[in-house]
């Protein structure tokens, strides 16, 4: 089939089974599992071309590890040297003389059994990273246990590919070729350290001073494939590639940014990846053998409970809390994709039978599309566990306050999208008065120049990306100050922003007032114009060439500017919104109104003319005997000879022009 019909059936299917998974609240991962077993050679035969789908799937495995990469540094992966070598270790272990031993119980072969024990031992890092993701549980007790884990087991993976063939009669390793092999991969290496430390930090600050968003994109997307392929050479995997690769940019100013241009792709790929491996069933020849059904549930159940507990117990070892220890059995209990792997070397050497290599995949993808519900029973599983044994819930109490489980993050603070001119204002301010605040910036000039200063609160990025709002703090944030050069980026981040914090209050400013009642509709609390502020500095200082007191220039700019608050400033009181605003200004002006000898305004008082209630009129003035007054007093009486001053449209003059003229 053509790639492209395949990805147009794939699109079509998707947004079928996803939106039924929404109504009944499944995980995605399930959904696509579905979608693959469905639509795949085995299914309906939909889709045929499924080397084509797995070369996307595993790009979408790639970009996955290198977003995990990107929030991560490698401070934090040496701070969890021991989970990496001691839990993974434990954790891998276990595993397999724990399979190694049921196996050989129900009749397998010795050399079957370790085998299987390699493969089983795996466990799904593109599953369980997508959830804690999803989550945002990355950096929390549990999610960097299973990530050490998961780490030891992708470089595990280098022995268990040398040592599988001994055990399946092909013979062993090529020791002669070893030390060669070793002198690559530890060349390989090294050129990683030298990029990640001299040459790619320099590559990104170079492509972020063009501010092209394409270069920058591409330039982000061509490091994460080439440090993978260069990591394949040294012998490892793509995905452990990609995670390093993460991990060097991680370290640089660039990593918000590149997080924000790499994940609407990553969701797109992931999503791919489990299609595929659900393409992988042979669903027809197992639902036709219930003598299947029934070995392939009796497998799955030992596969869960094994690594269930030799999850937990690994944790556990490393002096994890009980509640880490079993949210991260529970997590750790489906078969990993480079299972597969391993299993497709058997089949294809003849060491694992197609029924048993059926029976496998079924068993695999059920584990997987379990997982999502087992990381959901886990906290469920400690509070019951918590009831039953108080002391545990004491001991876990008493481990909490040692180590923070998230960052430390702001709140309360003020997000300034743009340093410019005016960005820079507003954070001096907030020095000078103690206030908290985060400052999203393009320039890696001014990055690094502040980061230097050590301002670690500059973050490098586009304010228009949640996720780069979302690393500023924007949900605890009090205010969002939007001061960016870019007009057309203001709505978009006032947006973003409003739908992100509904509760934040957001400061934009515009170059034209015919913008303003935009940004109000948006979700901007007030709306700053640089026009209107123009204008009425220029319209200051051309009064005080009037030589006017400056007492009634303050009144005069003083209610200018309340006219204009009440303009640009969003109706709190759920009143409909003030619409035209730019078509409103361009037809007010002022009018003189003489009084004249026997008009019906002569004698009157301004009270009783009732301009503001009757006509919408809140600024006038008055001038009698060549004097200004400014703000006159709604008792005055007119008389014959003065002017009354009024700011309003042609149409409201014209009609009061008829209460000041005489009969």
């Amino acid at each position: 089939m053509d790639i492209m019909l395949a990805l147009a059936g794939i699109a079509v299917i998707s947004i079928l089974f996803l939106s039924i998974g929404q109504v009944f609240r499944l995980p995605s991962i399930v959904a696509f599992l579905v979608i693959g077993m469905l639509a795949g050679p085995y299914g309906f035969g939909i889709i045929t071309d499924q080397e084509s789908i797995e070369t996307f799937g595993e790009i979408g495995i790639m970009l996955l590890l290198f977003t995990i990469g990107l929030e991560f540094s490698f401070d934090q992966i040496l701070k969890t040297w021991r989970t990496v070598v001691v839990g993974g270790l434990i954790q891998l272990c276990t595993t397999i003389v724990a399979i190694t031993f049921v196996a050989e119980a129900l009749g397998v072969p010795f050399r079957e059994s370790i085998v299987f024990g390699f493969i089983i031992s795996l466990s799904s890092t593109a599953i369980i990273m997508k959830i804690l993701q999803e989550r945002h549980e990355v950096d929390t007790f549990q999610g960097r246990t299973l990530l050490g884990i998961l780490i030891f087991q992708d470089l595990a993976i280098i022995p268990m590919m040398l040592i599988t063939p001994f055990f399946m009669g092909e013979g062993g390793p090529d020791l002669a070729s070893l030390p060669l092999g070793m002198g690559k991969t530890a060349v390989i290496l090294l050129l990683i350290i030298v990029l990640a430390r001299w040459v790619i930090p320099r590559i990104l600050y170079y492509v972020a001073l063009q501010k092209s968003r394409e270069l920058f994109f591409i330039t982000v997307a061509g490091i994460c494939i080439i440090v993978a392929w260069l990591t394949n050479q040294a012998g490892l995997t793509y995905t452990l590639g990609a995670f390093i690769a993460g991990l060097i940019i991680g370290e640089s100013d660039y990593n918000i940014d590149a997080l924000g241009h790499i994940i609407p792709f990553r969701d797109v790929f992931a999503g791919v990846f489990f299609i595929s491996i659900g393409m992988l069933l042979n669903t027809r020849s197992i639902m036709n053998d219930s003598g299947f059904v029934m070995l392939i549930a009796v497998v799955v159940i030992f596969i869960i409970a094994i690594k269930i507990l030799t999850g937990a117990f690994a944790s556990a070892a490393i002096g994890m809390p009980l509640r880490v220890s079993i949210i991260t059995g529970f997590a750790l209990c489906q078969v990993g994709e480079f299972s597969f792997v391993l299993a497709k070397t058997g089949l294809d050497s003849g060491f694992i039978p197609e029924m048993v290599y059926q029976i496998f995949l079924a068993s695999a993808i059920i584990t997987m599309a379990l997982t999502p519900l087992f990381m959901n029973i886990a906290p469920r599983a400690v509070e019951a566990l918590y009831r039953v044994t108080p002391r545990h819930a004491e001991q876990d109490r008493l481990f909490r306050p040692e180590c923070q489980e998230k960052k430390e993050t702001f709140s309360d603070h003020i997000v300034i999208a743009g340093y410019g001119i005016t960005g820079k204002s507003v954070a001096r301010a907030a020095e000078i008065t103690g206030i908290p605040y985060t400052v999203i910036e393009l320039k890696p000039d001014i990055i690094r120049r502040e980061k230097a200063a050590r301002h670690p609160f500059f973050i490098f990025g586009d304010a228009v990306q949640e996720e780069v709002l979302e690393h500023a703090g924007i949900c605890t944030a009090r205010a969002l100050v939007v001061v960016v050069s870019s007009q057309e980026a203001v709505p978009r981040i006032v947006r973003a922003a409003r739908r992100m914090a509904p509760k934040i209050y957001i400061i934009a400013r515009t170059q034209h007032i015919r913008n303003a009642q935009y940004l109000l509709d948006l979700g901007a609390d007030e709306v700053v114009s640089e026009e209107f502020e123009a204008a009425k500095e220029i319209f200051t200082r051309a009064l005080r060439k009037y030589e006017l007191p400056s007492p009634e220039i303050d009144k005069i700019v003083s209610r200018l500017q309340k006219w204009g608050y009440t303009k640009f400033t969003r109706n709190k009181d759920a009143h409909p919104a003030v619409s035209g605003i730019d078509t409103m200004l361009l037809s007010l002006r002022i009018h003189h109104l003489n009084v004249q000898p026997g008009s019906y305004a002569e004698g009157k008082t301004i009270g009783d003319l009732a301009l503001e209630d009757r006509y919408g009129i809140s600024d006038f003035g008055l001038r009698r005997n060549n004097s200004m007054i400014t703000s006159p007093d709604r008792a005055v009486q007119l008389a014959a000879g003065d002017i009354l001053l009024i700011f309003s449209t042609d149409e409201k003059a014209q009609e009061l022009a008829a209460l000041f003229s005489a009969p």
